[in-house]
């Protein structure tokens, strides 16, 4: 059922010192959301091993995130973290991970969803205007996305420039739209070389849609945003992709016509 949904937030760390993977004992550090594990940092042999999908395995440890709710486990061996500790390990861990993250660039239309549990995400204007650039092609594909934005613009307290408008398109299978609101203005003409692209919008944005996907285990894609229309500087936009949706080994895909 197509609907509108509402981001909700609310974040658990623990950590556990004496854990049996596949292979021998280790230390294991998780972030849940909700209840649900998002990250997992597995640590054997002085070996660290990260993931925030269930489709992650190692011989090691087995699979690297836990799939299933806080409720089913004994965390009587655990210990309550800050976030900040957690992030600190996780930074570390990132350093050495042998399996990099890193943005897939394919050719194609970014509007038709590669896998069943998607999150298609693209940048949208503080105007309320919706009818030029990739959102021709998704309003075809789905066309309810449009009808919401539109709604959206009409409210003034929420439609600000950092926001983020997820949208469920999705019947058979988990597909959400992401419009976010990056973009202060729109080409007047092609002679127009005006950045209409608010980087630091962007990044909210973009935290945003990391925490949204993490929760919701979604792949993520998207067309080159921000570097159309809007005129920004793809080096930049690619930066910023990298430090708030492949950090969390998000896995992003950027189609190019």
């Amino acid at each position: 059922m197509e609907q509108y949904v509402k981001p909700d937030n609310s974040l658990l760390y623990y950590k556990c010192d004496d854990v049996d993977f596949a292979q021998g004992n280790g230390q294991l550090f998780t972030e849940f959301e909700n209840g649900f594990a998002t990250r997992q940092i597995n640590i054997i042999n002085n070996d660290m091993y990260i993931s925030s999908s269930l489709k992650d395995w190692n011989e090691n440890i087995g699979f690297l995130l836990y799939d299933g709710h806080i409720d089913s486990l004994d965390l009587s061996d655990s210990t309550p973290i800050t976030s900040v500790e957690f992030e600190s390990k996780w930074k570390e861990a990132i350093l050495v991970d042998t399996n990099k993250p890193q943005i897939s660039y394919l050719k194609g239309d970014a509007s038709l969803p590669l896998e069943e549990n998607t999150l298609i995400i693209h940048v949208v204007n503080i105007l309320g205007l919706w009818g030029k650039g990739f959102v021709l092609s998704l309003s075809k594909q789905f066309p309810f996305a449009k009808k919401e934005y539109l709604k959206w613009s009409e409210d003034k307290e929420t439609f600000r420039l950092g926001e983020v408008q997820f949208v469920c398109v999705g019947q058979q299978k988990t597909i959400f739209i992401a419009n976010m609101l990056a973009q202060k203005g729109v080409r007047k003409n092609y002679k127009d070389s005006t950045t209409y692209i608010d980087y630091d919008a962007l990044r909210l944005c973009l935290k945003k849609v990391a925490r949204f996907s993490l929760k919701n285990r979604l792949s993520i894609q998207m067309p080159k945003i921000g570097s159309g229309l809007a005129g920004g500087d793809w080096g930049e936009i690619e930066k910023i992709i990298n430090e708030e949706l492949i950090y969390y080994k998000i896995k992003c895909s950027i189609f190019e016509l």
